[in-house]
């Protein structure tokens, strides 16, 4: 598989690299982007005959003040859809 082509399925921002098949979705507000990420992350108890179960939302947050650079990346990505 050419390298290449293996790249295009990441996105490479300043502080991480995310894989684009574990975008769950991405909600766009004025000046910030939530970069839902599916959640591989499931915590429990069980106790005798009850218990719980939960999950730790997953979401990245891109700021254009913060971090413009990886709001711009994000930006470019959105528009090539």
């Amino acid at each position: 598989m050419s390298s290449n082509l293996y790249m295009k399925q990441f996105i490479n921002l300043t502080t991480r690299v995310i894989n684009k098949s574990h975008i769950i979705e991405i909600v766009k507000h004025q000046n910030k982007y939530e970069i839902h990420m599916s959640n591989n992350n499931i915590t429990g108890v069980i106790l005798f005959a009850s218990g719980s179960l939960g999950t730790r939302h997953n979401i990245i947050e891109i700021c254009n003040k913060k971090d413009k650079q990886d709001y711009e990346i994000i930006t470019e990505l959105i528009k090539k859809c």
